[in-house]
């Protein structure tokens, strides 16, 4: 800048004074790491106390959010002030102070969880259902946090508590990366495990995980019913003993077991029923032919039982001659052990000629018509079947 200065009429002489301008100086002081706060922070500076709006600004960086913050003049010394939405998130914080849009200082500080202000302990189980064996186990894993719903730090000691039947277990364990775990293992028999988690006096919801009784074991079956004729009427039941694990405890009830069964002429089928209390029960009709009866059990695919037999016996010892009248055939009445008409619904075949019918009995008898046209007068020889017996007779039609 040139200045010209002329005194009275004597003649002016141009000479350049040289004015100089103090650059703008402005640096955040140290900040130190500091307890999370609802309040926010000052970060105080040095340096220039006048500075013009949009001239400097700090720029926070950290893995909640980054934010632009503008200074404050307070007390004549301009500072920035950092929110409460931001300072109430613990970590690290990384900051650049801007002067005339250059970066001229740069530096981080941290955030720290307050661990005298405690405020929950989060806590998660899981699996929810173990086996009672000596694999399987479930984890127990418990997050503390302070008030302001940040991790505490690492080292903090946290109490891990499970307990089943009359034995309670507590474990000390030192905060890693914000959490603590612990494998709790299962029990050999079967029942709940209830778990939680202390800090001071700070508690956690209670969780709790079944235990379930291990793979079945081999077992045995019997069958019962009030006599074994093949009447096609009576119910045989086949029971299974109780069904346990390798380490005693009886199986869940709704187990499956499932009765496999095949008879003499090869003939296979089966029945399903659901365990209670550790017993499964299966019903079946008896049949309606003297046969035997091979029955095994199986619980899952996994645990079985040995073959049983159950024989049954024809409930007649023989078939009556049969009665012809105006060319009905009568096979009947069939009587069983005691006595007493066969139940109706039992099958009888006849054969004639070559040629076959089946019928069934209504009140012990059963009755078939003969058509002229197929059987004219005269005498024919008649195969009789049903209840697993086989007659043959000799019967006269007359018109």
């Amino acid at each position: 800048m040139s200045i010209l200065i002329c005194f009275g009429m004597s003649s002016c002489k141009e000479e350049p004074v040289e004015v100089t301008s103090t650059p703008i100086t402005l640096s955040i002081n140290n900040i130190e790491d500091t307890i999370v706060t609802e309040k926010g922070i000052y970060i105080t500076t040095k340096g220039d106390t006048t500075i013009a709006t949009g001239q400097a600004y700090l720029i926070l960086s950290s893995t909640y959010a980054t934010i632009v913050i503008e200074p404050e003049a307070i007390n004549n010394t301009p500072q920035f002030y950092i929110p409460p939405s931001f300072t109430k998130r613990s970590g690290v914080v990384n900051y650049s102070l801007y002067l005339n849009d250059k970066v001229t200082q740069e530096g981080s500080f941290r955030l720290l969880p307050n661990a005298t202000q405690l405020g929950t302990v989060e806590t998660y189980l899981g699996p929810r259902s173990i086996v009672a064996n000596v694999r399987d186990y479930t984890m127990l894993v418990s997050i503390p946090t302070d008030t302001l719903d940040n991790t505490l730090p690492d080292n903090t000691e946290v109490a891990l508590k499970s307990q089943f039947k009359s034995k309670i277990t507590t474990t000390s364990h030192e905060v890693t990366s914000g959490f603590v775990w612990k494998r709790i293992y299962a029990p050999l028999k079967t029942g709940r495990v209830s778990t939680g988690s202390t800090i001071e006096n700070i508690s956690s919801k209670e969780l709790v995980a079944d235990v379930f009784p291990d793979v079945a074991q081999d077992f045995t079956i019997t069958a019962s019913s009030n006599h074994n004729y093949a009447d096609g009427n009576e119910i045989i039941t086949f029971n299974s003993s109780q069904i346990r694990d390798a380490h005693g405890n009886v199986m869940t009830d709704g187990t499956l077991v499932t009765f496999f069964m095949t008879n003499a002429t090869g003939a296979h089928w089966q029945i399903t029923a659901s365990t209670i209390n550790g017993y499964a029960f299966a019903k079946a009709l008896h049949p309606h032919f003297p046969t035997t009866w091979n029955v095994r059990a199986a619980a899952t695919g996994i645990a079985q039982s040995k073959t049983i037999t159950q024989e049954f016996t024809a409930i007649i010892d023989s078939i009556p001659a049969p009665q012809i009248t105006e060319r009905n055939l009568t096979v009947g009445p069939l009587t069983s052990y005691l006595g007493q008409l066969v139940q109706n619904g039992i099958d009888v075949k006849i054969t004639i000629n070559n040629n076959t019918y089946k019928g069934l009995t209504k009140n012990g008898s059963a009755v078939f018509y003969l058509k002229e046209e197929d059987y004219p007068a005269g005498t024919y020889n008649v195969n009789i079947e049903t209840l697993g017996l086989e007659a043959t007779y000799k019967i006269t039609i007359t018109d």
